[in-house]
């Protein structure tokens, strides 16, 4: 459904920044066998669906389709806040979102603090590359992005806000966050099929995120709410965010603000 090097190209065009996206693509080659340990053993000994190399590249694409939308709607990030540049925040989110579920490969209890362990020199390396009259801050944020992307932690920047909801936007049909048993018939087993399709678009003034959400059955709904929605509530963007779901069912679309 969907390849590297498409999922490359769009985060390149996303990115609209050459010498981020050559430090980008060189890490995730380079890092290529961190993405393919962590979906064996997620896959594996979990039971769960991909948290492999797609998974990090639609994470990282979606997030970036994020940054661009608020920044179209005039929502400042927090390095921007801080007085940094506006690439901080890309760099912020790609790597982030990059290197997230990483800790996977250790356990699947607070992953998300072992992905901050064993991203935290790789992170250092690329903020040194990167920054040079304030790199501790700029991996601090960037650390943190990766922390808080699960949603049993509250998100405490923009940055962060955006992978997290970005990652919970990786549930289309055989791509679902919740594990199910192909032998077992149960609502996690049909909601995990039901999502088709997942794009995020622009909104109106009030609510500038839309995710528009189809499925073929409304079972999927509850995929919605037990991932997307939890991300979506843990970040400092629930109020900025719309759902637009259509069920399945004839002409019923339901629209949900969280």
């Amino acid at each position: 459904m969907y390849s590297e090097e498409e999922l490359l190209s769009e985060i390149r065009e996303l990115m609209g920044d050459e010498e981020l996206f050559g430090m980008y693509e060189r890490a995730f080659r380079e890092y290529h066998y961190y993405f393919d340990t962590t979906n064996y053993v997620v896959l594996n000994v979990y039971g769960f669906n991909d948290h492999g190399p797609v998974h990090v590249l639609l994470t990282t694409r979606r997030a970036l389709e994020l940054l661009r939308i608020i920044r179209k709607a005039g929502i400042k990030t927090t390095a921007e806040k801080l007085g940094k540049p506006h690439r901080w925040s890309k760099f912020i989110v790609a790597f982030s979102a990059l290197f997230h579920d990483i800790g996977n490969m250790i356990h699947r209890d607070i992953h998300y603090e072992f992905s901050v362990f064993l991203a935290e020199p790789v992170i250092g390396e690329l903020v040194g590359k990167f920054e040079e009259r304030d790199p501790l801050l700029l991996k601090a944020l960037t650390l943190n992005a990766i922390y808080t992307h699960d949603e049993k932690v509250q998100c405490t920047t923009i940055e962060g806000s955006l992978v997290t909801i970005a990652d919970g936007c990786d549930m289309e049909a055989g791509r679902s966050r919740l594990a199910y048993k192909k032998d077992k018939v149960d609502i996690h087993a049909v909601s995990a099929l039901a999502i088709e399709r997942v794009e995020i678009r622009e909104g109106n003034e009030e609510h500038p995120i839309l995710i528009e959400i189809w499925m073929k059955h409304p079972a999927g709904i509850f995929q919605v709410d037990e991932i997307l929605t939890k991300k979506v509530k843990s970040s400092l963007l629930r109020e900025k965010v719309k759902l637009k779901i259509h069920t399945g069912m004839e002409n019923e679309i339901v629209e949900k603000v969280i």
